[in-house]
């Protein structure tokens, strides 16, 4: 993952309200679908969108169980650089 986005996935996180309604993936998850489409249906040439929507979703998870616990962090903290 690259500095660009890396500050787009930060930026994300940053903007969106926490709610069980709201999916802060939801731009990965419709990128790694439309992959999909676009390529038939072939998981292989998607994988790397599928690795970003997992990434995301790890990322998200994790704000979750610190905002649980009553953990402050800093946004930047838990998006994972390659």
């Amino acid at each position: 993952m690259n500095e660009t986005q890396n500050h787009d996935i930060s930026k994300s996180f940053r903007e969106k309200n926490s709610s069980k309604f709201l999916d802060p993936c939801q731009k990965e998850s419709l990128n790694s679908m439309e992959c999909l489409d676009r390529n038939n249906y072939d998981k292989g040439k998607c994988k790397d969108l599928f690795i970003l929507y997992r990434e995301c979703k790890k990322s998200w998870k994790n704000v979750e169980n610190c905002e649980e616990k009553g953990n402050i962090i800093n946004s930047l903290t838990f998006v994972k650089s390659t």
